[in-house]
């Protein structure tokens, strides 16, 4: 997961078209009604192109939480960062959830249907774990939930929002394609780090599996800019070695570029050579 700057609402919502308005205008009325509080309104607006194409422009066609590239793989989902439908509070669904930012600009993002739905994974010690995000949003105990427009700006959320949040400081990848929760110099682990991984299914065999192909061509990558910089040292004149140099470097900072798949592992693997060879 690497932070990525939200862009600018699409005009059909910062200047809400009539459907728009519309549709906005009857979950409110829908959900002021007693006898639908157990049901969940048919929001549409949320899947429109117009909400999905500058989206997924937005984030390279990656998942937001688990940086794959989806496009040629799978679908994509636009995700509701507080759930729109029902929540899950206590171990138990409730309805109904954040209704109100169901066509909320800055409550969308594209995700991949293993980060975004729940699904069984046969983990390591052979234990079946379910993961995938659904109707989970856990808040910061003693936090208030929000039940009505506005009142989320006071929750405190324990899960990242690559739009706000600095995963890195939150997330630690390793070269064999695990990830933790960082632990901070107290000792104290990251509590959104934790819920993040476990609720979006980062720690899923596959996606590992994954991320350790790529940390593997990572680091022969840099073993390949150290022997073209020992060669560029030991024949300082000759200036087919600095182009050499300047070839594999630059091949592996494209690991890191944010539209490149797990850029997040990707930076951290590399931060502290990159910065040796300034």
């Amino acid at each position: 997961m690497i932070k990525v700057k939200r862009p600018k609402p699409p005009p059909e919502l910062s200047r809400p078209t009539p459907a728009v308005q519309i549709e906005r205008t009857d979950a409110l009325k829908f959900h002021k009604k007693k006898a639908n509080l157990k049901k969940e309104f048919p929001f549409k607006i949320y899947k429109q192109t117009f909400v999905k194409d500058p989206m997924e422009k937005a984030f390279h066609f990656k998942c937001a939480y688990c940086e794959s590239l989806y496009e040629s793989l799978i679908p994509v989902d636009v995700e509701h960062f507080r759930p729109k439908g029902a929540v899950v509070v206590n171990g138990k669904i409730e309805k109904p959830a954040y209704y109100w930012l169901a066509s909320e600009w800055t409550n969308l993002l594209p995700s991949c249907i293993r980060c975004n739905r729940a699904n069984k994974y046969k983990m390591s010690n052979r234990q079946t774990v379910t993961m995938g995000k659904k109707n989970f949003f856990p808040l910061e105990p003693g936090c208030r939930r929000a039940t009505k427009p506005g009142a989320e700006k006071k929750e405190r959320p324990l899960l990242l929002n690559p739009c706000v949040d600095d995963p890195r400081k939150h997330l630690e990848f390793f070269d064999n394609g695990v990830v933790c929760a960082v632990e901070n110099a107290r000792g104290l682990v990251s509590k959104k780090g934790e819920q993040s991984i476990a609720i979006y299914g980062l720690s899923r065999p596959s996606l590992v599996q994954r991320r350790a192909e790529l940390a593997q061509r990572i680091k022969a990558q840099i073993e390949r800019v150290k022997e073209a910089r020992v060669n560029m040292r030991d024949y300082p004149d000759d200036s087919r070695f600095k182009n050499v140099l300047l070839r594999e470097l630059t091949i592996l900072k494209e690991f890191r570029k944010p539209e490149k798949e797990f850029a997040g592992m990707a930076r951290q693997l590399t931060d502290e050579f990159i910065t040796s060879m300034r």
